[in-house]
């Protein structure tokens, strides 16, 4: 009964905006639609309105967006995306998903993409017409998600403009995965890409999606703020002192293998996982006048397999009251107040190294694997951390550089140059290269409009 009624709606709504009665659909994702406020109480001057698509995956940067005063940022919850979506998505579609780039002769594919696109052509032009939507923003280029409503909003004459946020590529494995990821996109109508580094920017435009003038490398918005604190900033002295680990899972950096996430306890950094999370954990009994943080990036299964290897050996985390599992804390001030930071293939680790403090990466047990080589991030640039490669050289270089945590100066350069390199400029104005070039493709895109439009006249 519950299948047949949703298919009853299903029915009336497309029916409905294809008979172009559009309001009430319009009415109500007016409403779900949420408006990212900014912090900063400037004065109301004339903004672009940019409507975000997935927006859980920006963490901090719509924020940023929208304290420059310079767009009005609308969220679009991801959940009432894949309502429209499912609209002609099917279980049979779903099967087919891997094939959603490049359908062939996929006639059951080939027919949801044009019915879907269709139906987004009359709903989008006139949500777009009542929120006054200058643009369109997605965080990934190979979000399937985002893809039709992206493609449709280009051909509407709206600008689609990709921020993409999968930006870490410096082990060999890891930049062929991307570029095999962008090559699966056959048809791609994007506006502008803007990416945080070179060597994506490169991978982009090798994979044929994406021309020369339509992407650039620009940095990370939310490092902007982070850069310029760091610049006029001095340890406080206090009393105790902190240990940061940066939790990683079995797929760090090995999608090529296994994907990410934990899928299973078979393939990846299974071994290396438990030993540096037991370690910690180890540490944190030894050392009761030391604070021990560990900070997965989500929660759920993440804490989940954290609890697991400490039950596994017979560790209790409510036992000690030094010792936490944060999920929901701000990265760079976990940064700020650390005095040693651990992590294994993530851009904290360059975020940490920049502050300062002494950064150490386990590299031992199944990290050492051969087929994994072409997998490690960072394996080039080693010499800016402190490199654990063995259980007890981990626990005993957190020790050490607890009592002596002295960066030369030369490190220091050298870390500087490689968070450029992969992360974002020094000069904290990756913000300011946003602004203008998101202003200038929306404002590029009105200028074709006008002059289109006076020409039909």
């Amino acid at each position: 009964m519950r299948k047949l009624i949703n298919n009853i709606i299903k029915a009336l709504i497309i029916t409905s905006v294809k008979s172009n009665a559009t309001w009430p659909l319009v009415y109500i994702y007016s409403k779900v639609i949420r408006e990212v406020k900014s912090t900063q109480n400037r004065s109301n001057a004339k903004k672009f309105t940019l409507l975000v698509l997935t927006p859980e995956r920006f963490r901090g940067d719509l924020k940023v967006l929208a304290d420059t005063n310079k767009f009005r940022i609308l969220s679009l919850p991801c959940n009432w995306q894949y309502k429209i979506i499912s609209l002609y998505w099917s279980e049979k579609i779903e099967k087919k998903i891997g094939k959603y780039w490049d359908p062939g002769e996929d006639r059951i594919l080939i027919k949801m993409q044009s019915n879907l696109r269709s139906f987004l052509k009359i709903f989008l032009a006139s949500l777009y017409s009542y929120l006054n939507i200058d643009a369109v923003v997605s965080a990934c280029v190979y979000y399937r998600q985002d893809h039709d409503w992206g493609l449709v909003s280009h051909e509407i004459g709206i600008p689609y403009i990709v921020l993409h946020r999968e930006n870490l590529a410096t082990a060999t494995q890891q930049k062929l995965f991307y570029l095999n990821k962008f090559r699966e996109i056959k048809r791609f109508n994007v506006d502008y890409i803007i990416v945080q580094n070179l060597q994506i920017k490169e991978l982009l435009i090798k994979s044929g999606i994406v021309n020369v003038d339509k992407v650039d490398a620009l940095g990370c918005l939310r490092m902007c703020d982070y850069v310029r604190r760091l610049k006029g900033w001095k340890k406080n002295d206090k009393k105790r002192r902190k240990v940061v680990l940066f939790s990683f899972h079995y797929g760090a950096g090995l999608q090529t293998i296994r994907g990410s996430g934990f899928i299973n306890r078979d393939i990846g950094y299974v071994e290396l996982f438990e030993h540096v999370h037991v370690s910690i954990a180890r540490l944190a009994s030894q050392h009761g006048d030391i604070d021990f943080v560990i900070k997965p990036k989500w929660g759920g299964p993440w804490i989940d397999e954290i609890e697991y290897v400490f039950r596994k050996n017979n560790i209790d985390s409510k036992d000690f009251d030094n010792l936490s599992i944060l999920v929901d804390v701000n990265v760079h001030e976990l940064i700020l107040e650390a005095d040693v930071i651990c992590g294994f293939g993530s851009t904290t680790l360059l975020e940490a190294a920049i502050a300062n403090v002494p950064v150490i990466v386990p590299y031992f047990a199944d990290a050492l694997k051969p087929e994994y080589a072409e997998h490690i991030q960072f394996k080039e640039e080693f010499e800016i951390f402190d490199i654990a490669h063995s259980v007890d050289d981990f626990e005993k270089l957190i020790i050490e550089r607890l009592k002596n945590p002295k960066v030369s100066k030369e490190c220091m350069d050298k870390r500087y140059s490689i968070f450029e390199k992969y992360v974002s400029s020094m000069k904290g104005d990756a913000v300011d290269k946003y602004v203008r070039k998101i202003s200038h493709v929306i404002e590029g895109n009105n200028f074709r409009r006008v002059a289109k439009s006076k020409i039909s006249f």
